[in-house]
């Protein structure tokens, strides 16, 4: 067993051949069988030939000796590489190992038997017989050679029992002594065994890779089903958190719009400068309280991917003048000057998600700024046209400005002291410039102020501004708030209130009294076919709740109301953010409020439509 396992090069063990060892000899035993085929035909062949070709020129006996061993030991070689080629599926290493000792003995059987027509022929033959031998011997030692490409191992006893048997014969038994052929038939030897042995170790080595790859494409697809598998998890958890998203906004939304509308009612009914102050204070807390859920609200529907920009032309500079109007009191309050130096601008961008990106900057400036002034401006540079905030607040330093678009981070309010916002206005700042491709930037000194800079690319600005929608400017803005501010009085007007939860019907119903109007209830579809066909209702303006149930929405009772009256004196109110709704319920024709709507912004809707 020694001996064979020397011949072999492994032990028949499972362990023996691991890895890409044992589809190395497994790959090269299928060579050796396919090339079997190929080497039969050319050795009967070539027995046939040289039977023929030589038989008047030695004796019959010992060419009909040489002709029936090559040809024998050829068919035997083929008729034991059939039976091996059966065994190469699903084969074990013991298997392997006796295949390896199968076709080593054949081999060596064949090449002894070619090289032996030197002595069985050519003793006392012609010079033209021992040629005609020798270029046979080489002819199948180059077979040999091409044979053994796939596997060296046993390439020189190959070699040595065809052409060594020539160059002894040569040397010993030609008279006087072929030296010199005997020199170049070893020479040829040594050469194919060199030849041989480096093709065989490239195999070896791109066989080696080829498992490697194998492997390394097996791990692939595995972290690629992997992949796909956390993909769709993923998925599954966004449109699960898409979902809940929505849930939450309304859910949430519903008892903080009761919340508001009560305290409508209850500053409209306490008496006494403390009950105001305490109801003044409780205010101040539920708006704190919004403002907070809000930007949490969004700051998860930021990092859900649910929002989408809604690319349109406007005007950039009406834009900045209505932020800068509506911020202008909150500065005022603190003593600051709120400044706006800016030129008629069209950009193509979305407008919503610009303005709260915008208005967050400059409240950010507000609330960190005691004395001095804000300036917004608007700027060309490199090609690049920058919107600027520039303060003269605090000042930030170095390692702050890494962190002040982090969730949650607040310079100046480490103790998170209530009022002094959630930490949440420049993250957002950061998701809305990412997700509308505008770089964004800040330079800042301590105690001497910040500026923070906005750089709209040049491919979404538009040069000719007459062709695309303009704002109002701020003047007119202020001229539209100062007339919504009027107290209102509904004079007796029956007002439609529809939605599902109680708690929000009865705090609208008595704030709809305390202005003076007649509220007419409804929680179903049902309940507000029977009161639009009493022609004894006569409803003047409906505010709907657009999230009833699974199987009637307000934008539903919306259409079917737009059969009684117009759909003007119809006003959607929604805790579902999503744009897609949103947008839905305008296209319809319809106005839509944002749940918690404040009593104040309520009162000048009514008061709008009415008037």
């Amino acid at each position: 067993m020694k001996l064979f396992d020397k011949i072999v090069g492994f032990e028949a063990k499972d362990s023996a051949l691991p890895g890409w060892q044992f589809h190395e000899r497994l790959e090269s035993q299928r060579v050796r069988v396919a090339q079997s085929r190929t080497s039969l035909i050319l050795v009967i062949g070539g027995s046939l030939v040289y039977l023929i070709g030589l038989w008047n020129e030695v004796a019959h006996a010992n060419l009909l000796i040489w002709v029936i061993l090559c040809s024998g030991f050829a068919i035997l070689r083929e008729r034991i590489c059939s039976t091996i080629e059966k065994s190469l599926e699903g084969i074990s290493v013991a298997r392997l190992y006796k295949n390896e000792l199968l076709f080593y003995f054949s081999s060596l059987c064949s090449t002894s038997s070619v090289g032996s027509g030197f002595w069985l022929l050519g003793y006392g033959s012609s010079d033209r017989v021992v040629f005609a031998i020798t270029m046979l011997c080489c002819l199948y030692a180059i077979g040999s050679t091409v044979n053994s490409t796939m596997h060296s191992r046993h390439i020189v006893e190959l070699i040595v029992s065809n052409l060594g048997q020539g160059v002894l014969f040569l040397l010993f038994a030609r008279n006087p002594p072929d030296f010199e052929v005997a020199f170049v038939l070893g020479s040829l030897g040594f050469l194919m065994v060199k030849f041989c042995q480096r093709i065989a170790a490239l195999y070896e080595d791109s066989m080696k890779i080829r498992d490697e790859n194998k492997e390394k494409n097996r791990k692939l697809e595995e972290q690629k089903l992997l992949i796909e598998k956390a993909l769709t998890e993923a998925r599954t958890a966004n449109e699960d958190k898409n979902r809940f998203l929505a849930a939450a906004s309304h859910d949430l939304r519903q008892p903080l719009h009761a919340m508001t509308l009560f305290l409508g009612s209850l500053r409209r009914a306490v008496k006494g400068d403390l009950a105001l102050e305490l109801v003044g204070k409780i205010d101040e807390t539920t708006s704190i309280l919004n403002l907070q859920f809000d930007s949490l609200l969004d700051l998860s529907k930021f990092d859900a991917g649910v929002i989408e920009p809604n690319i349109s032309y406007f005007r950039l500079d009406s834009l900045l003048e209505r932020v800068v109007e509506g911020v202008r009191p909150a500065a005022q309050q603190k003593g600051l000057a709120l400044n706006l130096t800016t030129q008629p601008l069209t950009i193509a961008s979305d407008i919503l998600l610009l303005e709260r990106l915008i208005r967050n900057l400059i409240l950010n400036a507000v609330q960190f700024t005691q004395k001095g002034a804000i300036t917004v401006s608007t700027e060309f540079e490199d090609g690049e046209l920058v919107i600027s905030v520039e303060d003269t607040g605090y000042g930030i330093d170095a390692e702050d400005q890494r962190k002040i678009f982090q969730d949650y981070y607040q310079v100046h309010n480490r103790a998170r002291t209530k009022g002094k916002g959630s930490g949440l206005g420049l993250a957002i700042v950061k998701r809305i410039a990412a997700l509308l491709h505008m770089k964004l930037s800040i330079s800042s000194e301590l105690g001497k102020g910040s500026i923070f800079k906005v750089a709209i690319p040049d491919n979404e600005l538009e040069a000719d501004n007459d062709k695309h929608e303009t704002r109002p400017s701020a003047s007119e803005n202020n001229e539209i708030n100062e007339q919504l501010l009027r107290e209102v009085n509904l004079d007796g007007a029956h007002i439609l209130i529809v939605d599902d939860d109680e708690t929000i019907l009865d705090a609208l119903s008595r704030l709809i009294r305390d202005w003076g109007g007649n509220p007419v209830t409804a929680s179903t579809f049902a309940e507000v076919k029977e009161l639009t066909e009493n022609p004894h209702n006569s409803i003047e303006l409906a505010i709907l709740d657009d999230m009833l149930n699974e199987n009637t929405t307000g934008l539903d009772i919306a259409k079917y109301l737009t059969e009684k009256f117009d759909s003007k004196r119809i006003v959607l109110t929604t805790g579902n953010t999503a744009k897609e709704r949103l947008m839905e319920i305008r296209s319809n024709g319809f106005m839509v409020l944002t749940k918690p709507v404040d009593p104040l912004i309520l009162s000048r809707t009514i008061g709008d439509i009415l008037s």
